[in-house]
């Protein structure tokens, strides 16, 4: 199963642009697939047209002019408790990240970075707006930690899970290897290593990346020469 990263197949200098990423699953399932059946006939057989409007609906126009006059007329900023909050949640995300990325053996395929803080800052920001509010509250701080972990976090999550069972075991017998191959304060070229491990033993490369990564981590291997060259610098 691809990770959500390469099903969007964006590079993650792209994903991680954006304010909230949803992933949408297309799964089958005959109960789901006859609602969505019966609701796009039930709106064609109605045939209720773009213009025409149900009970309870805002009028596309009158939230239009909602919309500009909150854009114009107020720039909320966020109080010093908001702020200390969205600190302390991002402070928090970014360890949940690498924790998982560290028990998944692989790196999250959407990077939350000083970005996705700023990110949640915006829609902080947009929620205070919408209330006509001059600050931005931690009651607007929690909503949008909430949209952000039901969106981004929950990609992000979904693709640090996709490792499977076969592809941690090789990860795991790799750093063995690499080990026994490298001891304490010896080098050797990445290509030796690819060409050894990859081509002699018949490991993956997904794998080796994965395994030098982590080794890399834990502050058991160094790279140097711009990446070239492997060392072995601790236990």
């Amino acid at each position: 199963m691809k990770t959500p990263g390469e099903n969007i197949d964006f590079q993650t200098t792209i994903l991680s642009r954006f304010d909230m990423i949803f992933i949408i699953k297309d799964d089958h399932s005959r109960e789901k697939d006859e609602k969505m059946a019966k609701h796009v006939l039930g709106i064609q057989m109605n045939d209720r047209g773009a213009d025409e409007m149900v009970e309870s609906e805002i009028p596309i126009e009158k939230m239009r002019r909602y919309i500009t006059y909150c854009k114009s007329r107020c720039a909320p900023r966020l109080s010093p408790e908001a702020a200390e909050k969205l600190s302390s949640h991002f402070v928090s995300i970014r360890r949940q990240i690498h924790d998982a990325e560290i028990e998944a053996n692989t790196r999250s395929s959407i990077p939350i970075t000083i970005r996705q803080l700023e990110a949640i800052v915006r829609i902080t920001e947009s929620l205070a707006k919408l209330t006509l509010s001059p600050v931005a509250t931690e009651a607007h701080v929690d909503e949008a930690i909430r949209l952000f972990l039901c969106s981004t976090m929950d990609a992000a999550n979904q693709g640090s899970n996709q490792g499977s069972r076969e592809l941690n075991e090789e990860v795991n017998r790799l750093e063995t290897e690499l080990k026994r191959r490298l001891p304490i304060g010896w080098s050797t070229s990445l290509s030796t290593l690819r060409r050894e491990m990859v081509e002699g033993k018949g490991y993956s490369e997904q794998a080796l990346s994965r395994a030098l990564m982590i080794l890399q981590r834990r502050d058991i291997i160094m790279f140097r020469n711009q990446g070239a060259q492997v060392y072995r610098n601790g236990a």
